[in-house]
């Protein structure tokens, strides 16, 4: 509409001019009187010169509403923001080797492995486990994670431990987030030589190292919360969690090494995660 106007406009003030000087007087020029309306080439150059003038300003606004547009595009295509939390851990825990070795400890097949925890692992399969990991509070929502875990042993080694689902228990708000976010964990368990000449010190050792990534849409609710705050604190909970069951993750490997090596068959839990 601005353009319109100002190419009327211009038009009009040109037209206007040339009316009101329809005869240049001999005695400004010394030559006879030209009559410009009679004069189709000048009013067209002028009419064209109007509208180029018009036209590049015209185009010089398009790329502000283009890039708006593009923006605008781009937010809807990338849909609701998403939000990333990552924690990692390692640990290691001495261990005494016994007549039985760790070796052939780490070696056992996964059907053979203790639950460590009755309150919060049970076997699903040979090779599957559900674990229940707690409350879990982060800023003023409350959780607690169930995660499905399946266990691929390797003998000589140890074994490697992956999240296979994850559901979230909680409010009805908190329990709609199941279908809005993806978790990615695997802890690698090994043994070792502890590498110390003390003849007393512990000559071999547990390890773990522990990996975990949550991808999640940010829910509506939490619109509020710039997407930094939100990745900070997820990240801050899932570190606290692996800062803790680490430790006692390992601390209940030794004592089922401890109870299997002495001679022990009943591969009952040991003790609370």
């Amino acid at each position: 509409r601005i353009a319109h106007y100002r190419l009327y406009r211009l038009l009009y003030m040109e037209t206007a001019r040339i009316h009101g000087n329809r005869c240049a007087p001999a005695s400004c020029s010394g030559r006879a009187p030209v009559t410009l309306t009679h004069n189709p080439t000048y009013l067209s150059r002028r009419q064209s010169h109007v509208r180029h003038s018009l036209s590049t300003d015209v185009a010089s606004t398009r790329p502000v509403e283009k890039e708006g547009q593009e923006q605008e595009s781009s937010h809807k295509e990338s849909g609701p923001r998403r939000a990333k939390f990552t924690a990692s851990k390692k640990g290691s825990r001495p261990v005494q080797e016994q007549q039985q070795t760790l070796e052939a400890y780490m070696s056992l097949p996964a059907s053979q492995y203790s639950v460590l925890d009755a309150r919060k692992i049970e076997r699903i399969s040979d090779t599957s486990f559900r674990c229940y990991v707690g409350q879990l509070r982060m800023m003023s929502w409350e959780m607690e994670p169930v995660l499905t875990v399946s266990v691929e042993a390797e003998p000589g080694l140890g074994c490697t431990i992956r999240l296979t689902s994850c559901q979230l228990k909680g409010s009805p708000a908190i329990e709609a987030i199941n279908d809005k976010f993806t978790a990615q964990m695997t802890n690698v368990v090994r043994w070792r030589d502890s590498g110390s000449d003390d003849a007393d010190a512990a000559d071999k050792a547990i390890e773990s190292t522990t990996s975990l990534m949550v991808e999640l849409e940010v829910p509506r609710w939490c619109a509020f919360l710039p997407t930094a705050s939100i990745e900070g604190v997820g990240a801050g909970v899932l570190q606290n969690v692996l800062n803790v069951m680490v430790p006692r993750f390992l601390a209940q490997l030794a004592t089922d090494y401890g109870a299997w090596a002495s001679g022990d068959t009943s591969r009952k839990p040991v003790g609370e995660m």
